[in-house]
């Protein structure tokens, strides 16, 4: 499998999703986007094996902001994309949560269509994501 950075993916399947929609949806989206980034920054670490988080801490000594996105890959983002889905994470704003929910259930499946990550060899992490995905909507619309 190709080794496409974080910020490419997420650049490529945001551009592609807000792709037609109302401007009201593109800047939902944006709203996600940027959140999931946040996330990245301040969480992704939590997320990877001890020597991949060492790597990302040498990373962050030359630019803290974006580390994960630029040196890791899609693997690393959907180990961390329950995380994401935490009730620590959601969105505040209703719509923008139910957004944040479905874009990241979608970008696992975007993920493994384009054979980014092998939905076989990394079933634990795609199944986790999409457990995590469906308790959200749970807890988003009760």
């Amino acid at each position: 499998m190709t080794q496409i950075p974080v910020d490419q993916i997420l650049t490529r399947y945001f551009s592609a999703s807000a792709a037609g929609r109302h401007p009201a949806t593109v800047e939902r989206y944006r709203r996600v986007f940027d959140h999931l980034r946040l996330f990245l920054d301040r969480e992704g670490h939590s997320t990877v094996s001890p020597d991949t988080a060492a790597l990302l801490a040498l990373e962050r000594q030359f630019e803290p902001e974006g580390a994960f996105e630029r040196i890791l890959g899609a693997e690393e983002l959907v180990f961390a994309l329950p995380r994401f889905l935490s009730a620590a994470w959601l969105l505040p704003d209703f719509h923008d949560r139910l957004a944040q929910i479905s874009l990241v259930s979608r970008l696992v499946q975007w993920l493994c269509s384009r054979e980014l990550v092998d939905s076989r060899w990394h079933r634990h992490a795609v199944m986790q994501t999409r457990a995590a995905a469906e308790k959200a909507r749970r807890r988003a619309t009760t």
